[in-house]
């Protein structure tokens, strides 16, 4: 009778008569957080490449420290949430030049909303950011308001006595 053989982990596949497929990027190592299956020696419970059974268990522990520099390529971080919605707020406030030269048009609800975003990311994250995200965000949303005001406030270009109002 043949042995079972046990398996060694890996995967045959014929790939002839097909277009060559790009494979897919690896994926980003675990965090490694004091206290997390992979510092004590344990093995992680997503090493399967599932998802991990509780949401919040791949991001630091309370008083872990966390890592604020350039945001490696495909691996986000809050202040690359906080930059992205501050600039869709300068863009709708007219205060960026595009590629050509010319400001965009205002778009003073759409700069609203992202400042109102700002707020409630500012609100809801309270306690729990470094110092340098919650100045970045607190001096960003300070200026981002300051302008918004700035333009509801201004008289609108070309308008005369006899105007229309917005």
């Amino acid at each position: 009778m043949p042995e079972e053989k046990e398996d060694k982990g890996f995967k045959v596949i014929d790939r002839r008569g097909r277009e060559e497929e790009p494979a897919p990027p690896p994926a980003p190592p675990p965090i490694e957080t004091p206290g997390s299956a992979a510092t004590e020696g344990k093995a992680p419970e997503n090493a399967g490449g599932s998802p991990p059974k509780h949401p919040r268990e791949d991001f630091p522990q309370e008083g872990a420290s966390v890592e604020v520099g350039p945001s490696p390529l495909g691996v986000p971080r809050f202040l690359d949430l906080v930059q992205s919605l501050q600039m869709g707020a300068m863009v709708g406030l007219g205060m960026l030049q595009g590629p050509d030269g010319k400001r965009p048009p205002v778009d003073l609800p759409a700069a609203k909303d992202a400042i109102d975003l700002l707020g409630i990311l500012q609100e809801k994250t309270k306690g729990n950011l470094t110092k340098e995200e919650e100045e970045v965000l607190r001096e960003g949303l300070y200026h981002l308001r300051m302008g918004y005001m700035a333009m509801i406030n201004a008289p609108p270009a070309g308008r005369g006595k006899g105007g229309v109002q917005l």
